[in-house]
Protein backbone atom coordinates (compact mmCIF):
# COMPACT_ATOMS: atom_id res chain seq x y z
CA UNK A 1 0.00 0.00 0.00
CA UNK A 2 1.43 3.29 -0.89
CA UNK A 3 1.45 6.15 1.25
CA UNK A 4 -0.97 8.39 -0.50
CA UNK A 5 -3.58 5.30 0.13
CA UNK A 6 -2.81 5.08 3.81
CA UNK A 7 -3.70 9.53 3.21
CA UNK A 8 -6.70 8.35 1.77
CA UNK A 9 -7.70 5.77 4.80
CA UNK A 10 -7.01 8.04 6.68
CA UNK A 11 -8.92 10.90 5.65
CA UNK A 12 -11.94 8.97 5.04
CA UNK A 13 -11.87 7.21 8.31
CA UNK A 14 -11.23 11.04 9.91
CA UNK A 15 -14.14 11.77 7.73
CA UNK A 16 -16.35 8.91 8.82
CA UNK A 17 -15.43 9.79 12.40
CA UNK A 18 -16.60 13.57 12.30
CA UNK A 19 -20.07 12.38 10.49
CA UNK A 20 -20.78 9.79 13.47
CA UNK A 21 -19.89 12.59 15.80
CA UNK A 22 -22.16 15.39 14.73
CA UNK A 23 -24.90 12.62 13.71
CA UNK A 24 -24.78 11.56 17.58
CA UNK A 25 -24.70 14.98 19.06
CA UNK A 26 -27.87 15.68 16.48
CA UNK A 27 -29.53 12.95 18.29
CA UNK A 28 -28.57 14.05 21.39
CA UNK A 29 -29.58 17.29 21.13
CA UNK A 30 -33.35 16.52 20.17
CA UNK A 31 -33.85 13.30 22.41
CA UNK A 32 -36.27 13.70 25.22
CA UNK A 33 -35.50 13.12 28.56
CA UNK A 34 -38.20 11.38 30.33
CA UNK A 35 -39.39 14.18 32.73
CA UNK A 36 -39.83 15.95 29.36
CA UNK A 37 -42.14 13.66 27.81
CA UNK A 38 -44.15 13.18 31.37
CA UNK A 39 -44.45 17.34 30.84
CA UNK A 40 -45.35 16.86 27.24
CA UNK A 41 -48.47 14.54 27.87
CA UNK A 42 -49.71 16.77 30.85
CA UNK A 43 -49.11 19.72 28.80
CA UNK A 44 -51.80 17.88 25.50
CA UNK A 45 -54.37 16.87 28.81
CA UNK A 46 -54.37 20.79 29.89
CA UNK A 47 -53.97 22.51 26.96
CA UNK A 48 -57.52 23.33 26.34
CA UNK A 49 -59.48 26.06 29.45
CA UNK A 50 -61.73 24.10 29.98
CA UNK A 51 -64.52 21.32 28.11
CA UNK A 52 -67.40 19.23 28.53
CA UNK A 53 -69.30 15.94 27.21
CA UNK A 54 -71.06 13.05 27.38
CA UNK A 55 -69.92 9.72 28.13
CA UNK A 56 -71.30 6.43 27.36
CA UNK A 57 -69.94 3.96 30.21
CA UNK A 58 -70.70 -0.03 29.42
CA UNK A 59 -69.70 -2.06 31.91
CA UNK A 60 -68.80 -5.80 30.35
CA UNK A 61 -68.50 -8.74 33.16
CA UNK A 62 -66.71 -12.23 32.74
CA UNK A 63 -69.77 -13.73 30.87
CA UNK A 64 -70.10 -10.89 28.64
CA UNK A 65 -73.18 -9.58 30.25
CA UNK A 66 -73.60 -5.40 29.48
CA UNK A 67 -74.70 -2.61 31.55
CA UNK A 68 -74.94 0.68 29.88
CA UNK A 69 -74.48 4.07 31.71
CA UNK A 70 -74.60 8.01 30.76
CA UNK A 71 -73.44 10.58 32.60
CA UNK A 72 -72.25 14.18 31.82
CA UNK A 73 -69.14 15.98 32.06
CA UNK A 74 -67.46 19.61 33.21
CA UNK A 75 -63.55 19.95 33.30
CA UNK A 76 -61.23 22.86 33.51
CA UNK A 77 -58.10 22.47 33.19
CA UNK A 78 -54.70 24.10 34.48
CA UNK A 79 -51.37 23.87 33.60
CA UNK A 80 -49.41 24.98 37.35
CA UNK A 81 -52.10 23.02 39.62
CA UNK A 82 -54.84 20.61 39.78
CA UNK A 83 -57.37 20.14 36.81
CA UNK A 84 -61.35 20.60 37.96
CA UNK A 85 -63.82 17.77 37.09
CA UNK A 86 -67.37 17.62 37.44
CA UNK A 87 -69.32 13.93 36.44
CA UNK A 88 -73.20 13.37 36.92
CA UNK A 89 -74.86 10.11 35.64
CA UNK A 90 -77.87 10.55 33.81
CA UNK A 91 -79.43 7.01 33.43
CA UNK A 92 -80.54 4.39 34.14
CA UNK A 93 -82.40 5.32 37.37
CA UNK A 94 -80.18 3.30 39.78
CA UNK A 95 -77.62 5.63 39.41
CA UNK A 96 -79.54 9.13 38.02
CA UNK A 97 -77.58 12.03 40.20
CA UNK A 98 -74.86 10.35 41.49
CA UNK A 99 -72.12 12.41 41.09
CA UNK A 100 -68.39 12.53 41.39
CA UNK A 101 -66.35 16.23 42.51
CA UNK A 102 -62.77 16.30 41.77
CA UNK A 103 -60.95 19.57 43.06
CA UNK A 104 -57.51 18.52 44.00
CA UNK A 105 -55.94 15.37 44.49
CA UNK A 106 -56.97 15.53 48.20
CA UNK A 107 -60.23 17.24 47.80
CA UNK A 108 -62.56 14.91 46.35
CA UNK A 109 -66.43 14.25 46.70
CA UNK A 110 -69.21 11.78 46.08
CA UNK A 111 -72.78 12.83 46.01
CA UNK A 112 -75.14 10.09 47.26
CA UNK A 113 -78.61 10.87 45.64
CA UNK A 114 -80.43 7.80 47.43
CA UNK A 115 -79.26 9.60 50.84
CA UNK A 116 -79.05 12.82 49.47
CA UNK A 117 -75.38 12.77 51.36
CA UNK A 118 -72.02 13.93 49.55
CA UNK A 119 -69.08 11.87 51.11
CA UNK A 120 -65.71 13.13 51.24
CA UNK A 121 -63.34 10.59 49.79
CA UNK A 122 -60.86 9.63 51.95
CA UNK A 123 -57.29 8.57 50.60
CA UNK A 124 -58.50 4.88 51.71
CA UNK A 125 -60.90 4.74 49.61
CA UNK A 126 -59.26 5.94 46.56
CA UNK A 127 -59.04 2.20 45.59
CA UNK A 128 -62.81 2.16 45.69
CA UNK A 129 -64.50 1.26 41.94
CA UNK A 130 -66.32 4.44 40.95
CA UNK A 131 -69.73 3.73 40.39
CA UNK A 132 -69.27 0.04 39.89
CA UNK A 133 -67.15 0.18 37.09
CA UNK A 134 -63.20 -0.69 36.46
CA UNK A 135 -62.19 2.73 37.14
CA UNK A 136 -61.73 3.88 40.78
CA UNK A 137 -62.14 7.03 42.57
CA UNK A 138 -58.19 7.59 41.92
CA UNK A 139 -58.46 7.17 38.18
CA UNK A 140 -60.80 10.18 38.06
CA UNK A 141 -58.07 12.19 39.80
CA UNK A 142 -57.12 14.94 37.79
CA UNK A 143 -52.97 15.68 39.12
CA UNK A 144 -50.39 15.10 36.88
CA UNK A 145 -48.12 12.74 35.50
CA UNK A 146 -45.22 14.55 36.44
CA UNK A 147 -46.82 15.18 39.95
CA UNK A 148 -46.97 11.95 41.01
CA UNK A 149 -44.83 9.64 39.05
CA UNK A 150 -41.14 8.89 38.23
CA UNK A 151 -40.11 7.92 34.93
CA UNK A 152 -37.96 5.78 33.04
CA UNK A 153 -38.10 4.91 29.34
CA UNK A 154 -37.69 1.05 29.14
CA UNK A 155 -38.39 0.75 25.02
CA UNK A 156 -38.60 3.29 22.11
CA UNK A 157 -39.49 3.04 18.37
CA UNK A 158 -40.01 5.58 15.78
CA UNK A 159 -43.62 5.55 17.03
CA UNK A 160 -43.60 5.44 20.69
CA UNK A 161 -42.24 5.46 23.76
CA UNK A 162 -42.58 3.12 26.44
CA UNK A 163 -42.49 4.38 29.98
CA UNK A 164 -41.72 2.66 33.31
CA UNK A 165 -43.53 4.85 35.59
CA UNK A 166 -42.87 5.03 39.30
CA UNK A 167 -45.06 6.18 42.26
CA UNK A 168 -43.09 9.10 43.83
CA UNK A 169 -42.72 8.84 47.64
CA UNK A 170 -45.63 10.85 49.14
CA UNK A 171 -48.29 10.46 46.10
CA UNK A 172 -51.29 8.74 47.19
CA UNK A 173 -52.19 7.13 43.83
CA UNK A 174 -53.00 3.57 44.18
CA UNK A 175 -50.88 1.99 41.60
CA UNK A 176 -47.30 2.09 42.62
CA UNK A 177 -46.02 1.31 39.04
CA UNK A 178 -47.11 0.80 36.01
CA UNK A 179 -46.25 0.86 32.17
CA UNK A 180 -47.17 3.57 29.43
CA UNK A 181 -47.55 3.66 25.80
CA UNK A 182 -46.66 7.21 24.13
CA UNK A 183 -47.45 8.60 20.65
CA UNK A 184 -44.21 10.19 19.45
CA UNK A 185 -46.14 12.71 17.06
CA UNK A 186 -48.55 13.86 19.72
CA UNK A 187 -47.73 12.70 22.83
CA UNK A 188 -50.64 10.83 23.91
CA UNK A 189 -51.01 7.48 25.97
CA UNK A 190 -52.80 4.86 23.73
CA UNK A 191 -52.40 2.52 26.05
CA UNK A 192 -51.32 0.93 29.62
CA UNK A 193 -50.65 -1.80 32.20
CA UNK A 194 -51.10 -1.05 35.97
CA UNK A 195 -49.44 -3.00 38.76
CA UNK A 196 -51.08 -3.37 42.83
CA UNK A 197 -48.74 -3.11 45.52
CA UNK A 198 -47.90 -7.06 45.55
CA UNK A 199 -46.35 -5.95 41.39
CA UNK A 200 -48.65 -7.95 39.65
CA UNK A 201 -50.72 -6.67 36.84
CA UNK A 202 -53.62 -5.44 38.07
CA UNK A 203 -55.62 -3.49 35.16
CA UNK A 204 -55.31 -2.56 31.61
CA UNK A 205 -56.11 0.27 29.59
CA UNK A 206 -55.95 1.12 25.95
CA UNK A 207 -57.23 4.31 24.93
CA UNK A 208 -58.84 5.45 21.26
CA UNK A 209 -57.33 9.47 21.11
CA UNK A 210 -58.91 12.07 17.97
CA UNK A 211 -58.47 16.04 17.67
CA UNK A 212 -60.81 17.93 18.30
CA UNK A 213 -61.25 21.65 18.00
CA UNK A 214 -57.31 21.59 17.44
CA UNK A 215 -56.87 19.23 20.47
CA UNK A 216 -56.00 16.01 21.09
CA UNK A 217 -57.90 13.78 23.57
CA UNK A 218 -59.26 10.84 24.87
CA UNK A 219 -62.36 9.60 22.86
CA UNK A 220 -62.50 5.72 24.02
CA UNK A 221 -61.41 4.29 26.88
CA UNK A 222 -61.10 0.39 27.77
CA UNK A 223 -59.79 -0.67 31.19
CA UNK A 224 -59.79 -4.05 32.35
CA UNK A 225 -59.29 -5.45 35.83
CA UNK A 226 -57.26 -8.27 34.71
CA UNK A 227 -57.58 -9.89 38.54
CA UNK A 228 -62.08 -9.70 38.82
CA UNK A 229 -61.78 -10.62 34.57
CA UNK A 230 -64.09 -7.10 33.86
CA UNK A 231 -64.25 -4.43 31.68
CA UNK A 232 -65.67 -0.90 31.51
CA UNK A 233 -65.90 1.02 28.23
CA UNK A 234 -65.91 4.62 28.08
CA UNK A 235 -66.84 6.77 24.68
CA UNK A 236 -67.11 10.10 24.51
CA UNK A 237 -69.52 12.33 22.33
CA UNK A 238 -70.61 15.75 21.97
CA UNK A 239 -66.82 17.17 22.97
CA UNK A 240 -66.60 20.98 23.07
CA UNK A 241 -63.34 22.53 24.43
CA UNK A 242 -63.17 26.70 25.34
CA UNK A 243 -67.00 26.56 26.39
CA UNK A 244 -66.26 29.09 29.14
CA UNK A 245 -67.35 27.05 32.11
CA UNK A 246 -68.38 29.33 35.20
CA UNK A 247 -66.66 28.65 38.62
CA UNK A 248 -69.58 27.49 40.12
CA UNK A 249 -70.29 24.41 38.35
CA UNK A 250 -67.20 23.04 40.38
CA UNK A 251 -68.71 23.13 44.04
CA UNK A 252 -70.72 20.79 46.52
CA UNK A 253 -73.98 22.85 45.43
CA UNK A 254 -73.80 21.64 41.50
CA UNK A 255 -72.73 18.73 42.83
CA UNK A 256 -75.54 17.91 44.30
CA UNK A 257 -78.02 19.69 41.52
CA UNK A 258 -80.31 17.15 38.84
CA UNK A 259 -79.07 16.99 35.34
CA UNK A 260 -81.33 16.82 32.57
CA UNK A 261 -80.56 13.87 29.77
Amino acid sequence: MTKEDEMKIRCYSLSLFVCLTLLLAATSATALTEKEILDKIDDVISAPTDSTGTGIMILIDKKGKQKERRLKMWTRYYKDKDNLSLTKFIVPAEVRNLGFLSLSDEKMYLYLPAFDRIRRIASHARKESFAGSDMSNDDLSTGTYSDHFDAKIVEETDQEYVLALTRKPGSDRIYPKSTAWVDKQNFCVTRMELFDENNKLWKTLNAKNEKIQGYWTMTEINMKDVQKNHQTIMKMEDLKFDVGLEDKIFSQRYLKRSVKE
